[in-house]
């Protein structure tokens, strides 16, 4: 029988473990005289895995293919299926960004797909979609052109066509969830329904259309309402709760998200407070003051260290911030300071003069509507004695009404 592989005619990236399904895969991109290269991941669990990465170099080499490869190594992590999938994906990445390539083949059938189906099926996902022939990932697309096809109907494609493949004993176990479906389950469907995993497919690959046009829909619809505050809570309010679980993947488009995270952020959606948040990775989503705003979480490692100012005063620079101080004939009293002063970030307690009074720092941000996660991110200014001088971006400190000379005031400009 032929196949029918609808690829862009790029550089193609096609990810290949020695098994049936991929070493077809290769076989017929390379027959279709597409633009190869091969990644392949030796996951340092099995000692065939030594033969089959050799016999995938063996393959490449012998038609000048090109071809990545990589062994984990795991210390003391646990090996579990996600831990192996995670780093699998990584790697692809790794390759993607390396070599330019932006399309990455994947050799997932019609079985794999009628797995998938049934696993988030009883597990309760929100969406009960199997896999999608085309995603985007990293820096482009991941394809699955032979999701219309059945395992069987790839071993009679390699029989036919002499391509040599190594079968992974572990799949003949029931140990994992989707062997059980593959040995059990799908059979007896078979048996109680003839000819339904064309239409279970087929509905599937449908759900997939509508649910890219509404993805489609959703990401123009951020786009307009999205303002330099972030996305209006009010707006994302309006829509329907299957597209709100998509502003979610419209801010982090690159990422999955399970059943549990997408209930995590229509739980931040409802929750009456004037904030909240969820963390995806490393990646922050908060509902501050009616908005919502996805911000990468700052690396503490990388956070400046505190900045100190001498009497020769001058500018300085304190992560993205460019502070000015200088001498004026008005501003902060000198004679009211002592020196040296220092620029680092607030602390739990710090309080700011004013015309009346003193002020907690944080309830300045507040007030300014910072969002929570960034209001460690405000340099401040303090003296010697700990006094706030200046919360930078949003106030000088006020030491009252004095009878000045020229030259006896502190000026801090941003």
């Amino acid at each position: 029988m032929g196949f029918e592989i609808n690829l862009p005619k790029e550089q193609l990236l096609v990810a290949v473990s020695g098994g049936c399904d991929s070493m077809v895969l290769a076989h017929l991109l390379y027959e279709a005289n597409h633009d190869l290269m091969i990644v392949h991941v030796h996951h340092g669990l099995r000692k065939e895995s030594d033969k089959e990465a050799e016999a995938v170099r063996a393959w490449a080499n012998a038609r000048q293919v090109a071809i990545r490869m990589i062994r984990l190594e795991w210390d003391n992590q646990t090996p579990s299926q996600a831990a192996c999938r995670t780093r699998r994906y990584a790697f692809f990445q790794e390759v993607m960004a390396e070599t330019g390539r932006r399309h990455l083949v994947l050799a997932h059938h019609r079985d794999d797909q009628l797995e998938t189906l049934l696993i988030q099926l009883i597990r309760g996902e929100a969406g009960v979609d199997g896999i999608p022939r085309i995603r985007s990932f990293a820096t482009g697309q991941i394809y699955r052109p032979l999701l219309t096809y059945s395992k069987q109907q790839l071993y009679d494609y390699a029989r036919a066509h002499h391509v040599t493949w190594y079968e992974d004993e572990t799949n003949a176990g029931t140990k994992y969830l989707r062997n059980q479906m593959r040995h059990r389950i799908l059979p007896l469907l078979a048996e109680l329904r003839p000819g339904y995993e064309e239409a279970t497919v087929q509905a599937a690959m449908s759900r997939h259309e509508q649910k890219q046009e509404h993805f489609t829909y959703v990401m123009s619809f951020v786009k307009k309402q999205m303002t330099d505050r972030g996305l209006p809570l009010e707006a994302i309010q309006t829509l329907p709760s299957d597209f709100k679980r998509l502003v979610l993947r419209s801010l982090l488009p690159e990422r999955d998200f399970t059943s549990e995270e997408y209930n995590q952020f229509l739980t931040l959606l409802r929750v009456d407070m004037p904030s909240s948040e969820v963390y995806y990775g490393n990646w922050r989503i908060q509902r501050t003051y009616g908005y919502v705003t996805c911000v990468r979480c700052p690396e503490k490692n990388l956070l400046p260290e505190a900045l100190e100012v001498g009497m020769d005063l001058g500018t300085y620079h304190y992560g993205e911030q460019t502070i000015t101080f200088s001498r004026s004939t008005t501003g902060i009293p000198l004679s009211a300071i002592r020196f040296p002063l220092t620029i680092r970030r607030p602390l739990p307690g710090d309080r700011i003069r004013l015309a009346v009074g003193t002020k907690k720092v944080s309830r300045i941000l507040v007030d300014a509507k910072v969002p929570r996660v960034l209001r460690t991110e405000i340099p401040v200014v303090v003296d010697a004695a700990g006094q706030v001088l200046a919360v930078i971006g949003h106030r000088i400190a006020i030491f009252g009404s004095f009878e000045l000379l020229a030259e006896s005031c502190l000026m801090i400009e941003w």
